[in-house]
């Protein structure tokens, strides 16, 4: 429940940092702030996914699994900025913004 909206809340809030720095800043903002909300999202799904996927943690919190249940965590943790970038990367295109000109 709570965790499933964190996580859909996280990419969407990634998404809208993206748009609105590349509105700002140009492609690069973009490119600045995807790579790193898409650090953030993975670290973050990683370790919550971890006590999901991978519940057999011991008492100094190290989850060890199969390879099969590691590589689901690590899919699912960085397909999210794959997706991330398919949905946003468009905004890029264009020319970046010209400063305003100057009054003398």
């Amino acid at each position: 429940g709570k965790q499933w909206y964190q996580r859909r809340v996280r990419g969407h809030f990634s998404m809208i940092v993206c748009v609105v720095s590349t509105m700002l800043m140009g492609s690069s903002g973009y490119y600045i702030s995807f790579l790193y909300s898409s650090a953030a999202i993975v670290y973050f799904l990683i370790c919550t996914l971890r006590y999901i996927i991978l519940p057999d943690s011991t008492e100094d919190r190290i989850a060890r699994g199969s390879k099969r249940r590691n590589n689901l965590l690590l899919l699912i943790a960085f397909i999210q900025p794959l997706i991330i970038f398919w949905l946003t990367h468009h905004v890029t295109y264009g020319p970046d913004p010209t400063p305003p000109p100057k009054v003398s």
